[in-house]
């Protein structure tokens, strides 16, 4: 099929690749890595340094809790908005494991707590809890990070009470 659509050349170069899972797993782990360093290069060049964060836990199928967290960040005069890692949360989902782990890391990749300057989480208990959640860790030790709710999480909740006569459903016929 190769050689009928590539030629020859291509089709040499195609059977001298490695599809063993590990080949494969390697290569995807290297690009992904790339593609890491890329991003967090950029948040580093952005004007002063300042970045802000949007984190968000969740549950899989297979029940198991990973933290994604964003970064949001000025580069080359635009405002970029990317995926910064996602990693599973092994023990508990406490503001305190989350804290640590996007504490780790910022020290892994040389990011400092002092340049961020928004912080955007729902609104469970773990991330906006006033004594001990991930916004007041975030607060001791960035004092000027602004807080946020998101934007999609507080829809979901809006839709959530919504009375059924406002109801966008409700209008359908």
């Amino acid at each position: 099929m190769a050689e009928l659509i590539l030629r020859k050349e291509a089709e040499k170069k195609l059977a001298a690749v490695s599809l063993l899972n590990n080949t494969v797993q390697r290569k995807i782990s290297n690009m992904a890595n790339d593609i890491k360093n890329q991003v967090v290069q950029q948040i580093k060049l952005s004007p002063f340094g300042l970045f802000a964060i949007q984190l968000d836990e969740s549950t899989d199928v297979a029940s198991c809790s990973k933290l994604m967290v964003y970064a949001c960040y000025v580069h080359n005069e635009e405002i970029k908005e990317e995926f910064l890692f996602c990693v599973p949360l092994e023990a508990t989902t406490k503001a305190k494991d989350i804290f640590d782990v996007v504490s780790n890391f910022f020290d892994e990749v040389d990011l400092k707590w002092e340049n961020v300057i928004g912080c955007c989480t729902d609104v469970a208990p773990a991330m906006l809890g006033t004594r001990s959640g991930f916004q007041t860790l975030v607060k001791k030790v960035s004092p000027n990070v602004k807080s946020t709710h998101c934007m999609l999480h507080r829809h979901a909740l809006a839709v959530r009470t919504l009375p059924s006569s406002l109801s966008p459903l409700s209008h359908r016929r």
